[in-house]
């Protein structure tokens, strides 16, 4: 082959590597693997305070040994309102235990209560309580496996990691009932308010609960692998800032909802310091979503949060006793809150995946192969013209490899004929 069309083949061949390098990193992987999403974390990942539940049309006596209904998993989640770039629908579609499908993968292991050591340390205890009639009560005791024992179920590579986590750890239920039975209206003299004292003591102990979270990034990391983004959404602020009456101070609100940012800042500061350690991890904060138009708290006008709901609902694990754990949870309002804003911080990672692909593809032309416009045209042209999905991107790069290919034989054979006159 002689040097000219050697320089020719050369300056063909890295158009036809640029133009693969250009198409949308997760269309090409999309071929070949599943998008896998893990979803893990606490109630306010689970969708805790928004049924239906998975599993909750069996009859009481089948669901209370059903996982997912123990763990108070929402089929309207904001997990399961997830988009992925390039994948048709939401998350819920792609449930591993509804639908078997190789385009996407969504595997939900939130559970509602759960603290850090539930992830790799403790299994995590449920118990269920309800009288079926006069003479008949049934009182079950389960324990679900910590959360990261999903992975084993998982042999695709995982592209991202969602979750809450620490809101039990900082002790969020027992607040709320201090706030509810302590009002600042029964609280005399100028000492500090039990809410505070309560509040001082979490903060205390506040060093060993950062160093379980940032913990279960690091473990995370280790099971789903370096390539997966993991996603940490924070809190939202919890009561409205006038307080509800009698039953919640506007004192008393405005110390949870500081207290809630407060550890919101801490959470991002944890995940930058995994990030300058070099993990592959993301905060979403999700307090100014819920502070729209006044405010969306519980107990606001347009409230996103559930209220404190002092009797039992039907689906409440534990139906003897008073108050249900659905309260001060996010509504169905709260977790399109919540998916608005872990849908953003997804788009924003695909389109940095893109722009980095782009920038490599420039920076690798060769000065021996500068690409002339009319090999450009005819290498992108099939790309330009093609649909915008995965199977017609790849069938547009394979129809511009073949026609680099069939352009090279075809030089070659009029080389060798001109070199044989």
């Amino acid at each position: 082959m002689k040097k000219g069309l050697m320089k020719r083949f050369v300056s063909k061949a890295l158009a036809a590597t640029m133009l693969l390098s250009l198409l949308p990193t997760n269309a090409v992987a999309a071929s070949d693997d599943p998008v896998v999403v893990v979803s893990l974390g606490d109630s306010y990942s689970s969708g805790e305070g928004i049924p239906a539940f998975y599993g909750q049309e069996k009859a009481w006596e089948q669901r209370v040994y059903d996982e997912d209904w123990l763990a108070h998993r929402s089929t309207k989640s904001w997990p399961g309102l997830i988009e992925i770039p390039n994948v048709s629908g939401k998350l819920n579609s792609y449930n591993v235990k509804k639908t078997n499908t190789s385009k996407c993968k969504w595997y939900f292991g939130a559970v509602s209560g759960a603290e850090t050591k539930h992830f790799s340390k403790s299994t995590q205890r449920k118990d269920t309580y309800k009288r079926l009639s006069l003479f008949k009560t049934l009182k079950t005791t389960s324990y679900l496996p910590k959360q990261l024992d999903i992975f084993n179920k998982i042999s695709d590579d995982v592209d991202y990691v969602t979750l809450t986590i620490g809101g039990n750890d900082m002790q969020f239920v027992d607040v709320i009932t201090t706030c509810a039975t302590g009002s600042t209206y029964l609280h005399f003299g100028s000492g500090k308010l039990k809410l505070e004292k309560q509040i001082d003591e979490i903060w205390a102990g506040y060093a060993t609960t950062r160093a379980n979270i940032k913990s279960v990034y690091n473990d995370i990391k280790a099971k789903a692998g370096a390539q997966a983004n993991i996603i940490v959404a924070g809190y939202p602020k919890l009561l409205d800032k006038e307080g509800k009456g009698v039953l919640i101070s506007e004192k008393e609100a405005t110390i949870v909802n500081q207290n809630v940012t407060k550890f919101n800042n801490s959470i991002a500061e944890i995940v930058n310091e995994c990030r300058n350690q070099g993990m592959n991890i993301y905060f979403v904060d999700v307090e100014a979503e819920f502070d729209k138009d006044g405010g969306h708290q519980a107990y606001s006008d347009n409230a996103w949060i559930n209220s404190i709901i002092l009797t039992k609902q039907d689906q409440d694990l534990e139906q003897n006793g008073f108050v249900s754990a659905y309260s001060i949870h996010p509504n169905e309002e709260g977790a399109k809150a919540y998916a608005r804003c872990v849908n953003a911080k997804i788009r924003e990672i695909e389109n940095k995946k893109n722009t980095r692909s782009v920038k490599l593809a420039k920076s690798t032309t060769a000065p021996e192969a500068i690409l002339d416009t009319n090999t450009v045209e005819e290498i992108t042209a099939p790309v330009t013209e093609a649909a915008v999905n995965d199977e017609e991107i790849i069938e547009a790069a394979t129809e511009a490899a073949e026609l680099i290919a069939d352009e090279t034989l075809e030089e070659q054979t009029v080389d060798d004929e001109s070199a044989e006159k």
